[in-house]
């Protein structure tokens, strides 16, 4: 270990770079919705074949699992997402979106080439290995209930049975270069919510006549700002969104429907199940008020991802071995975010890392979800080996001891 095997991982990083920054770029060009990511399996399949790297593709849909055997022992886990978002694409990249409509906003291309590229350099260090290194693509992460509870359903945590894992994902926030950290919860709950409200419609010169729907609903989501302002305690870490809304022909017709869904962020099991009956509360009180009628459906998403303590500190500690002090920090990254990561880190120790890609000189400083998001390239290397080197670290721990 030591001296030599970093050396190792280091020098195959700079010797394979162009190769990180070509998956990358060759995942950005296809992205695919949640469920249906059947052009990036099909990638994902063909370096993995290419590099000799034995796999099991159709996992929980369109997943693929692959393992790096080496001496018997532990086994630790590499997880990517794969699925894209459906965001027009506006960065004027040469390897720009292909697919109208959709595109990799949200930086797993990033974390499938860094987890391809992590195997591809245990792979090349041979024998060295000392256990297992499981690389998982999972499917459909943007879209709840999500791919991750299929995936372990049908075995990504098991045969032999996962010890420990590591997820990634890239952000603007972290300055390039950088590896970021942080303990316990670093998730939320991330639920989502649907509701209607039924008016009645009628012509636009006759309003008297009807129920307004979009009168009623912009009621309802002024007074939805009450529900974290005024009925959730300051202390606590509450946000609830309306993030679409439709309703309404045209000019002159007094809609009688609207629809409109959004989110709600938690970070307490007492909250999860008080906020959204606040909200169905608030929106039959409004609608009663009006005349109308309301619908409130809570659909459930993923739950924090809650990092392991013991974990954590080895990874972080492996991370700054091989990258150095100045580069391992700490954020505040997805405190509010959501991540189906977490159905993982229930049921093994799991940690999370944040690749910092931000870099405003390079225009790679946009937000996640951003038509205009993009990285600095250059980081794939810095994940690809922190990635590498904590797996090493892990399964040489039982050696070592």
């Amino acid at each position: 270990m030591g001296c030599v095997l970093k050396d190792a991982i280091l020098s195959l990083c700079d010797g394979m770079e162009a190769r990180f920054i070509s998956m990358r770029r060759a995942f950005h060009r296809i992205p695919e919705p949640s469920f249906a990511e059947h052009q990036t399996q099909a990638k994902i399949c063909s370096y993995l074949k290419g590099a000799g790297i034995s796999f099991k593709s159709g996992v929980g849909g369109t997943g693929v699992i692959a393992d790096i055997k080496g001496s018997r022992g532990r086994t630790i886990a590499l997880r990517s997402d794969m699925d894209a978002l459906n965001i027009g694409e506006d960065t004027g990249l040469s390897f720009a979106s292909r697919n109208k409509g959709f595109m990799h906003a949200c930086g797993h291309d990033a974390h499938m080439a860094m987890v391809l590229g992590a195997g591809l350099v245990i792979k090349r260090l041979g024998s060295d290995l000392p256990g297992r290194v499981r690389l998982i693509f999972q499917p459909g992460e943007e879209t709840p209930p999500g791919g991750a509870l299929r995936m372990i359903k049908e075995g990504a945590l098991g045969s032999p049975r996962v010890g420990a894992i590591i997820g990634a994902h890239v952000v603007a926030s972290v300055p390039s270069g950088k590896i970021a950290f942080n303990d316990g919860a670093i998730s939320a709950a991330a639920d989502d919510f649907r509701v209607t409200i039924i008016g009645r419609g009628g012509h636009g010169s006759n309003p008297h006549e009807c129920v307004d729907a979009i009168v009623v609903a912009a009621q309802f989501i002024t007074a939805l700002q009450t529900v974290v302002s005024r009925r959730v305690s300051g202390l606590d870490n509450v946000v609830v969104s309306i993030g679409k809304i439709s309703g309404g022909e045209r000019d002159n017709i007094i809609a009688g429907t609207v629809e409109m869904v959004g989110t709600i962020r938690t970070k307490t099991p007492d909250l999860r199940r008080r906020v959204p009956a606040m909200i169905k509360k608030l929106l039959h009180g409004t609608c009663s008020g009006f005349g109308a009628k309301g619908r409130f459906e809570f659909i459930a998403g993923y739950p924090p991802i809650v990092c392991d303590e013991k974990f954590s500190g080895l990874v972080k500690r492996a991370c700054t071995d091989i990258l150095g002090k100045s580069r391992v920090t700490k954020t505040e990254e997805l405190r509010m975010g959501g991540e189906d990561f977490a159905y993982y880190a229930r049921q093994v120790p799991g940690t999370f890392m944040f690749v910092g890609v931000g870099n405003k000189k390079k225009d790679s400083s946009k937000s996640l979800h951003s038509s205009r998001f993009d990285i600095d390239e250059p980081v794939l290397k810095s994940g690809v080996a922190a990635m590498a080197y904590s797996a090493y670290r892990y399964l040489s721990r039982e050696k070592e001891a």
